[in-house]
């Protein structure tokens, strides 16, 4: 037992460490009670704060025992006490490090702040790409709601999922009833088998167009052509859209055209019989006849030949050939109407190009004014349409295309013969088969037309007028099995307008959808030719460049990146910025899905870096 020197010194020694001692005992006791008489003063993490308690309490009862340990009268007994003391201090430290550990191993309060940020701004990218979508969505619902022909969607078994409200009333069912029937439901029993051809067809991914006969609700079969094509997801079928096309006036003219042939037929009969005995009549009139049904034959050869044109080229080259052999007309001039500029503009011409104009506007014609075939009389022949540069010798009849209740077009027909003249009834038969003739060709060009536009608002962004990402992922697969069979480096680009937020926050939406439309523009002229341009979503825009490598595509970056500071800017002069990543095959990925991915934290890095920069990605070889 040490020595302390004077007896009162030890004793008031001892006594302020006891005291001491029975405070951090009581220290638990304390807490102990505060947590079991008002609970919201100690809300958090009980365990840790009862193990922090029992600490203090054991670190009390140590610093006792530590006191009796030198008072005791046996040193034997001391030393025991010393050894109770530490063992009982580790056990302490042993009960309250893994939880000391598990608090230390929390991420900090700024990290989660951070990460609570970037979570918020994604949330918010996510937003307005929906916003965006909706709104395409909602464009393409109403051309399909007013679209003049019937439009429906089929799943992989032929039943109907969507039809538009033409379909419904050329069928005569109301759209719910059609939703859930199939294919079959809706042809008669002898053309089912050839409906699970063309099942099979989309199931082997071919486009099918043929003529078809439906079932209207009432019973009562309606004629169609029936072009339908398969929708692929990865390679396989997922559904088919269709186009339904009404022909029954088409039907209806070709009885027509068939009871007029019956009637020249019958007419032929009448002269025969009334004109027996003149030879010479008798042979005019069936050289006649044959030269109608002949002109007949070759309308109705020619409606066939364009219901197999998938283009308007095509199609214009089979109207000229079918013009030369029915009217005689060695040149002639195709004109298709220009909503832009309210005029008429050239689709195609044979012959003598010189004569008529590349474009007109509707006072350039009369028969455009008239919307009738000019000229239609002798009277008429003097008076010449303003786009005609004719020599006295050469001659004009003009035929307006009239569909969809308007002027869509005009073909021009010229040879040396006049088309009218003093048989006014050769004349008027010649008229009549204009108009069939200008008929047939109108309305197969404006369904030309809708099928066109149709296929090209699923492929474009409605803003910006650009490829979306749908025909971008599918033209990155070809591009890259196509660099990957050269062995031709294929780069990639993505842009990302800097602070696009702030501009629609600041600025609004409005200023936010011209600064898109204008980078996208300056995307575009700064392509090359086989260059592919697309919105990716939101302000991010992807350029693929076949046959470019990592150098070259950081080099057009740069220039990109410096057209945009120079060219776009929100208001007042205030300019905009654009961060480029720039990634290529075969320097930086090996697969397309990799190619997106590293040209995306390419940009990224550029963002992080500062922004309104080009940061090429790391090779990974």
């Amino acid at each position: 037992m040490p020595v302390y020197g004077d007896s009162a010194l030890l004793l008031a020694t001892v006594s302020v460490e006891l005291i001491a001692a029975a405070i951090f005992i009581t220290i638990p006791l304390a807490l102990a009670f505060v947590r079991h008489r008002r609970p919201e003063l100690l809300p958090h993490e009980p365990r840790l704060l009862g193990l922090l308690a029992l600490f203090i309490g054991l670190v009390g009862l140590s610093w006792a025992l530590d006191v009796i340990a030198r008072l005791a009268p046996e040193q034997q007994l001391g030393r025991w006490i010393k050894i109770g003391t530490i063992l009982t201090a580790i056990a302490a430290l042993a009960l309250i490090y893994p939880t000391v550990r598990r608090l230390l191993a929390q991420p900090s309060r700024q990290l989660l702040e951070v990460t609570n940020a970037n979570l918020k701004a994604q949330v918010e990218r996510v937003e307005r790409s929906n916003e965006v979508i909706a709104l395409s969505e909602a464009r393409y619902r109403l051309l399909l709601d007013t679209a003049a022909e019937g439009i429906w969607t089929l799943d992989r078994i032929g039943r109907i999922t969507f039809a538009n409200p033409r379909l419904a009333d050329l069928l005569g069912y109301p759209v719910e009833r059609l939703k859930g029937m199939t294919l079959l439901d809706l042809v008669p029993e002898p053309d089912r088998p050839g409906i699970l051809d063309t099942l099979q067809s989309h199931r082997r991914g071919l486009s099918v167009r043929d003529v078809r006969r439906l079932l209207r609700a009432d019973g009562s079969m309606i004629p169609v052509q029936l072009s339908s094509s398969p929708m692929l997801d990865k390679g396989e079928m997922v559904g088919i859209l269709g186009m339904v096309v009404d022909l029954s006036e088409l039907m209806q003219a070709q009885n027509e055209l068939r009871q007029l042939a019956n009637e020249l037929e019958a007419r032929v009969a009448r002269r025969t019989e009334a004109y027996r005995g003149t030879a010479a009549q008798l042979a005019s009139a069936l050289a006649q006849t044959r030269e109608q049904s002949r002109t007949y034959g070759i309308l109705q050869e020619m409606s066939d030949m364009l219901q197999t044109c998938a283009t308007p080229q095509e199609a214009t080259q089979v109207v000229a050939e079918f013009a030369i052999r029915l009217f005689d007309a060695d040149s002639g001039t195709i004109y298709t109407a220009t909503p832009d500029s309210g005029g008429f503009g050239m689709l195609y011409q044979w012959g003598v190009a010189s004569e008529s104009a590349e474009s007109l506007s509707m006072h350039d014609c009369w028969a455009l004014r008239q919307n009738k075939t000019y000229p239609s009389s002798l009277n008429q022949t003097g008076l010449r349409c303003g786009h005609l540069s004719l020599g006295p010798t050469r001659h004009c009849s003009c035929l307006p295309l009239f569909a969809q209740g308007q002027s869509t077009g005009l073909i021009s027909l010229r040879r040396a013969a006049p088309f009218v003249s003093t048989d006014t009834t050769a004349s008027d038969e010649l008229q009549r088969v204009q108009q069939l003739f200008a008929a047939n060709v109108a309305q197969f060009l404006s369904n030309l037309s809708l099928r066109r536009s149709l296929e090209e608002q699923s492929l474009r962004d409605p803003l910006t007028n650009l490829f979306n990402r749908r025909y971008f992922n599918e033209q990155l697969a070809i591009e890259f099995e196509r660099a990957n069979r050269a062995r031709t480096p294929l780069a990639l680009q993505m842009v990302d307008v800097d602070h696009f937020k702030r501009v629609n926050d600041r600025f609004g939406h409005e200023a936010g959808d011209r600064v898109l439309k204008s980078v996208a523009d300056v995307l575009t002229r700064s392509a090359r030719s086989g260059d592919i341009v697309c919105r990716w979503g939101g302000e991010e825009f992807l350029i693929l460049m076949p046959g470019s490598n990592g150098a070259t595509a950081k080099r057009r970056a740069d220039e990109i990146r410096r057209k945009v500071n120079e060219q776009v800017e929100i208001v007042g002069g205030m300019k905009v910025s654009v961060s480029i990543g720039v990634a290529a095959y075969p320097e930086h990925a090996v697969d397309p899905d990799g190619l997106i991915d590293v040209s995306d934290r390419a940009l990224y890095a550029s963002k992080g870096a500062g922004r309104n920069r080009v940061t090429v990605a790391v090779s990974v070889l």
